[in-house]
């Protein structure tokens, strides 16, 4: 299920790029360069640093709603904060930083940079929920949630990584804005998730958040895309036509 959902997952949300963006292939590449990144931050930093900081606070795990709020905080902070940081990083890469030259540009590589980070942990969260005995006896078919989720999530962090390129494309300030945007984001998704698992908000309330975050962010990407339209001197008619025209020689 695992090896479905990121194949389904990178073709359709690429797709999506590729066709909106005027059918340019510039940017599919980017798919690739978040993904180590998604398995170096869930694998190794946000563990690291949550156990480093429940030892010298002396804070025993699994206290549910006895553990200190402050920390409750922080763990659910390490996501946003870290993870909205480090799906930018492949911008390091002067391919990468030269695509931003253009005006519209930000906000698909905003996408498949989110997309790319989304599939590493995707794949990481595969990785670990088949070391679990209990999973381990089922079909592969039995794991449709894991699959209908991943495929939001997906977009939803291409969505907040474009907030956020989106202001480092412009100036020091907006680029500041970009990232405790995407970060502020990043949180009320996960806000959800959160109050259910300390036993805040029943199980069943999580699955509304999912729907109320993805119908969110797929409205914050369709004011993004109409922006982009319009700062690449593209009417919102011609822009249309010109993401789903077929060339001709």
């Amino acid at each position: 299920m695992a090896v479905v959902t990121l194949i389904a997952s990178a073709v359709t949300w690429g797709g999506m790029v590729y066709l909106l963006s005027g059918r340019l292939k510039c940017y599919l590449w980017l798919l690739l360069p978040g993904v180590p990144f998604s398995l170096v931050v869930n694998a190794g930093i946000k563990t690291s640093l949550a156990i480093l900081v429940g030892q010298i606070a002396n804070i025993l795990p699994h206290q549910g709603l006895r553990t200190p709020g402050w920390f409750v905080l922080f763990l659910f902070m390490l996501s946003p904060v870290l993870e909205e940081g480090m799906k930018v990083v492949p911008l390091l890469l002067p391919r990468a930083w030269r695509l931003l030259i253009k005006p519209a540009a930000a906000l698909w590589v905003g996408i498949m940079l989110g997309v790319g980070f989304g599939l590493g942990e995707a794949a990481y969260i595969a990785y670990s929920v088949a070391q679990l005995p209990e999973y381990s006896r089922l079909p592969w078919y039995a794991f449709t949630g894991y699959a209908g989720e991943r495929w939001i999530t997906f977009f939803m962090h291409g969505v907040m990584t474009a907030v956020f390129v989106i202001g480092l494309q412009r100036t020091k300030l907006a680029a500041l804005a970009g990232y405790f945007g995407a970060t502020g984001l990043h949180a009320l998704v996960n806000a959800g998730p959160m109050l259910a698992r300390v036993g805040i908000i029943p199980t069943w309330a999580t699955s509304v958040c999912v729907v109320g975050a993805f119908t969110l962010t797929a409205y914050i990407f369709e004011r993004l895309r109409h922006q982009a339209a319009r700062g690449a001197g593209i009417s919102e008619a011609a822009g249309e036509i010109l993401y789903f025209e077929r060339r001709t020689k």
